[in-house]
This record gives structure tokens, sequence and C-alpha cells, in this order.
């Protein structure tokens, strides 16, 4: 008599290397009989593996389990690694190549560890300061963010994600790969970043959904050859400018854009990105508060429905008519010149538009006469005349949207999380005005 035989469907894939769940549970077994995992509930792990897909198999265990889970990025080096452990209460900590080489390392009693009951996962937002910040987000909350997410995001369900960032920040673990694991679709983590490796890749997956930083999207788009295109691109964190969104909504089929927050974890989504902004409608797990125009912009103001928890987000946005939100920029880096407001994006899209121009940041300085100025920092191929630059700028922009100030730098400076901090660049720049002021 013929044998069947049973075919698992891949799980998810780590460098195109597929993953069952026997997969999994063989990778997790080492650790079953293990004192510290027999009462994992109230327990806070952080994770350190250099191998990706056990730090998956790890956290798919632990997470019906009860266990509270932070997460650290591989490339962490181990005293850092325990020092956010330490900082963060966790019990143990899992630092190593692979699970069967790891010791978990007691950090402190599970008796001091307070956690929520169903486990949570643990973040670190290090927000516009750079100084880490502590987020604990309930397993079941985030089981309704995901639940939301699906069922609005239906655009996805015959798309494979392709997932070319951290599966440590949630990101890449909630919206990549858990989101994947709920549409029943096996996910592709790609660790090697290499722009060729992960062109290839795409080729290799057409109907793709790829989710990477602003970042690395712009740079496959350059390496693209002419005769292709991407299929469905997902963004997020701060809005790509005008020109940068035109390039790449010429290069894709689709361009999609989500808003959130730690706390919160996506509270927004656009399928489809026309205009540099755009957030799209609200998810159904949290309830959204924003001005009513462009012209009259408010705080967005954020509410967790299931547990009322409320969030300032310090963004300033406003609702269209059909419902869609919009971003217009961070309420500290709104520059108020004589009254009326410039939002930094509005005179960085116009300068972006400026040939030979790569990078361009408006930020704020003290102004005697008109309470805040409009300060430019750009990078661009070659050297360009910088009061041409204004002269030529005067056309484009209202009167109190031009810069004062207009330097070009070889690059602008970022945050360890790759973001710009504008506030940063207003202190320098006010540092730099003190060296200069003569004794």
């Amino acid at each position: 008599p013929s044998q069947e035989v049973t075919v698992t469907a891949p799980l998810f894939y780590v460098d195109n290397m597929p993953y069952t769940q026997p997969d999994c549970d063989q990778i997790v077994q080492c650790l079953e009989e293990r004192p510290e995992f027999q009462e994992p509930a109230g327990c806070r792990f952080a994770v350190c593996l250099q191998d990706t897909a056990h730090w998956l198999a790890l956290c798919l265990w632990l997470k019906p389990l009860g266990a509270s889970v932070l997460p650290i990025h591989s490339g962490t080096p181990y005293a850092a690694a325990r020092t956010l452990a330490e900082s963060t209460g966790c019990t143990y900590l899992l630092f190593g190549e692979q699970l069967q080489e790891v010791t978990p390392e007691v950090i402190r009693e599970k008796a001091k560890t307070a956690c929520a009951e169903g486990g949570e996962l643990i973040q670190l937002s290090s927000g516009t300061t750079g100084n880490p910040k502590t987020i604990t987000r309930p397993w079941h909350d985030i089981e309704r963010e995901l639940a939301a997410y699906v069922a609005q995001f239906t655009e996805a369900m015959s798309l494979t994600p392709v997932v070319a960032c951290p599966v440590t920040h949630s990101y890449g673990l909630i919206c990549g790969v858990l989101a994947a694991l709920q549409r029943g679709i096996a996910p592709q983590v790609i660790t090697n970043l290499n722009p060729r490796s992960i062109l290839a890749r795409l080729r290799a997956v057409p109907e793709h959904l790829l989710y990477a930083s602003p970042t690395l999207v712009s740079l496959l788009i350059r390496m693209l050859p002419e005769n292709q295109r991407l299929h469905s691109v997902m963004l997020s964190g701060a809005p790509l400018p005008a020109p940068v969104l035109d390039q790449l909504r010429n290069r894709c089929l689709r361009v999609c854009q989500q808003y959130g927050c730690s706390e919160a974890g996506c509270v927004a989504l656009s399928p489809d990105v026309t205009e540099p902004g755009q957030l799209g409608l609200p998810l159904s797990h949290v309830s959204v508060q924003a001005g009513g125009s462009p012209g009259q912009p408010d705080e967005i103001l954020i509410t967790v429905k299931a547990t009322g928890q409320r969030i300032h987000s310090r963004d300033l946005g406003y609702f269209d008519q059909q419902g869609q939100l919009h971003f217009l920029a961070r309420s500290d880096d709104t520059i108020n010149v004589a009254g009326i407001n410039v939002y930094p994006g509005a005179v960085e899209d116009v300068f972006l538009g400026y040939p030979g121009i790569r990078e361009a940041v408006a930020f704020k300085q003290p102004d005697t006469f008109a309470g805040e100025r409009v300060c430019l920092r750009f990078v661009a191929d070659s050297e360009i005349d910088t009061d041409q630059l204004r002269q030529w700028s005067r056309g484009q922009l209202s009167p109190h949207q031009v810069p004062s100030l207009i330097e070009q730098v070889e690059s602008i400076s970022r945050l360890p999380n790759g973001k710009v901090s504008r506030r940063l660049l207003t202190e320098s720049l006010n540092h730099k005005d003190q060296r200069e002021v003569p004794a």
C-alpha cells in the first residue's frame, strides 16, 4: 500500500530558507525542559539572537504562553543588550547566535517584574531626542491591532510580504510578519540588505508587498532597471517629500503608507498614496481626532478604544472630506514666522525640486523681529550658489516661507533611528552663532 506523505507548508521564510511549524518546534525544543521556561507567564525575556529564524520561532512560541518579550536588534553588543534588559526590568537575557547555544542569564527576580496578564511586547521608542523610552503593549492589544489592520488592508490579501527591515521592531514584526501569518500567508524576511539581493528576491516574488525604510526604498528605486517596476511598497514613519513620492509612484504599481505610534501600533493606513502626507483611514481599534481642513490643522489625538488610553501624538494633521487623515508636521517643528505657521515639509518639497538637490531639511531659529525664521540645509550633487537658490525660491514660495539662511552641507546628521532631528539642527545653529559673537 502507498504511504501518504504529509507536506507542511512553510510558516515563514528567512533569506529564502523555508521554516515550517515543525521546524520552529524543533528550534525551541532545547528550551522546553529548562526551568526558566516552565512558568514563562509573568517573566520578561530580553532576546538578542543573531539568527532571525530562531528569534521568530522563539517569539511565536512564547507569545501564546503569556510571556513578555523585549526584542533587541541582532547587531547590539552584549554589554548594551544587558543594559537594555536591566533598564526594562527583564527577568532573563538570551544573547547569542542560536537558541541551542544560549544559556538564559538571570537579570532580576521574577517576583519584582510586573507584567500585564497574557504577557506583553516590550519596545524601545527613541522619539526625537534619541533617548530610549520603554513602552509595553499587552499581546491582546496587539491582537486587536492585527485584526483591524488585516480587515482594513484588503489589498494585501493576495500579496506576499517581503520584509526588508528588522523584525525586532514592531513595524517589521507586527505589520510585516504577524499580519501575514494572520492572513495565512508566509512572509519572506530578508536579513541581507544588499540592494541587489533584495531586488533579486522581489523579482522572484512578482506580487510582493515590500516593507522597508524610506531610505532603502529610495535606493532600490535608483538601482531598479528602467524596464522593471516594483509591485507594492509599504512606507512607515514621516511621509515622503513630494518629488520622492512622485518618483516612487512612477516605479511602483502601488505605494502604501501607514501611520502609528509605539503605544497604539498602526493607527491609519492608505493603500494607495496619491499626495504627500496622506495617511489614509483610521483603523477600527482606535478613534482619531485632528483638524478639519489644511488651513485649520490640529494635533492628532489617538484613543485606544479597548482601554480608553489617550495618546497625544504631537503631530499636526487634518481630515479631508473623504475621512482620510493627513499629516502636516510635527507640532514642535512648525515654524511661526510673525504669526504665520510654516510647515517644514512644504519648504523642503520646493527645494527638492531644484536640479541636483538630493536632501533638504527646513528648521527654525529664533528671530528678534519675527519670533522665528526659516532655515534650510541641503545636500547636492555639486556646489550651488545659495544666493541664486534663494532668489529662485522666491518664485516658488510665499515670502514668509523663504529661508533667511540657506547652507549647503556634505551630509545632514541623523539620529540612530535614521530620523532627522530639527531641534538638534536648531541647537547646533544657535551654538554656532554664539561661538561667532565677538567677545
